[in-house]
């Protein structure tokens, strides 16, 4: 028995089973329990209302992601922007409980750090007796992504003081192609290219990525510039350059951001670049790094072979020469030995090239 539609249709992206990383644009509607899924390019879809499940996706929460399983195996999957998600909501509340008692969860947990931010002799007692890496991730786990997006965009109004940004040109152009490849839907990232010679990139909080002229000089495909963006981008969705923020500037930094005085970035943001990552972090971002690299299409064997182009240049290098990437991502000999085999665990998947004339960039971006 058919029923007529009980809302009117929603924007969405439907992600097959087994299908591409990107989706395809559809409009989903509610008929009785049954959900109906309307793909721009494909048949209609239908799930019934009891086998879906629900939960909020990215690291700003601003997606809910709806899947239930395929027919023949594999999982059927809508991305639906929580701007346009409320209708929906409404007909089925049931369906959001589960996602939005976990936000409110989020949310009494940030409003028991701001007391706990408040306690400063409390506080100060605890960091005396607790790791001073237990107490960064307290800290940085009531951070909302607001704050940590007006700490970008400090970072990066420093890093204009410091020097040209290139915002327009075939390198300008390579890097928000690249870029775009890697986002995924929803994601708020932006993408800069310093005009600055040294082989370097660096993230910051909020999803700023800025990425030096002269590592792209020194890439010989775009696929090996997409490995080191989707590096950066991975710092950032694990909030890696947030705790070190933490750890280097220390809890001032962070009552200031909280109280809404962005005067004391000052002294970091300059150095945010020259932040070093621990072991465990790199090889974190290493492996987020590749998924993306994967759901993106992108050959993953680019990243690996940057990181080897790097270690040559460091082995024959001469003193003071080592590429500034490497002082903040070291390409030790066990970094570049695990990255094959990640990248060999994960076979030959399918990837499409990036289309960029890479001849044409080398001058360019310089």
């Amino acid at each position: 028995m058919s029923h007529a539609p009980i809302l009117p249709p929603l924007p969405a992206r439907f992600y097959p089973a087994g299908g591409d990383a990107h989706g395809h644009p559809a409009l989903v509607e509610l008929a009785g329990k049954v959900l109906q899924v309307l793909p721009e390019d494909s048949p209609p879809q239908q799930a019934p209302l009891a086998s879906l499940q629900a939960a909020t996706r990215g690291f700003n929460h601003s997606q809910w992601a709806i899947a239930w399983p395929a027919e023949f195996g594999g999982e059927h999957m809508l991305l639906i922007d929580e701007a346009a998600v409320g209708p929906l909501r409404a007909a089925a509340p049931a369906l959001f409980a589960g996602g939005e008692g976990a936000r409110r969860r989020s949310g009494r947990r940030f409003l028991a750090g701001i007391t706990l931010l408040a306690l400063v002799p409390l506080l100060v007692v605890v960091a005396l007796l607790a790791s001073l890496d237990h107490l960064t991730d307290r800290v940085v786990s009531h951070i909302p992504p607001s704050v940590e997006k007006q700490i970008g965009a400090a970072v990066l109004a420093r890093t204009r003081l410091e020097g040209p940004l290139i915002d327009q040109g075939p390198a300008f152009e390579a890097v928000q192609t690249i870029g775009r490849r890697l986002a995924r839907p929803g994601e708020t990232l932006e993408f800069h290219l310093a005009d600055r010679p040294e082989i370097n990139a660096f993230a910051a909080p909020g999803g700023v990525v800025v990425v030096n002229s002269g590592l792209l000089a020194k890439a010989a495909s775009p696929e090996e510039v997409a490995g080191v963006l989707a590096h950066e981008i991975a710092h950032v969705e694990l909030r890696h350059s947030l705790r070190q923020i933490v750890r280097s500037a220390g809890l001032r930094v962070i009552f200031g951001a909280l109280a809404g005085d962005y005067d004391a970035l000052g002294g970091w943001a300059a150095q945010l670049g020259e932040l070093k990552f621990s072991r465990d972090a790199e090889r974190e971002a290493d492996q987020r790094g590749l998924e993306r690299l994967a759901e993106a299409r992108v050959d993953p064997a680019g990243m690996l072979r940057f990181f080897e182009t790097l270690e040559k240049a460091e082995a024959g290098g001469k003193a003071g020469k080592l590429p500034a990437l490497l002082s903040t991502h070291p390409a030790t000999t066990e970094r570049i030995a695990w990255l094959r085999e990640a990248v060999a665990a994960r076979g030959a998947g399918p990837v499409e090239p990036i289309a960029i004339d890479w001849r044409s960039i080398g001058g360019a971006s310089r």
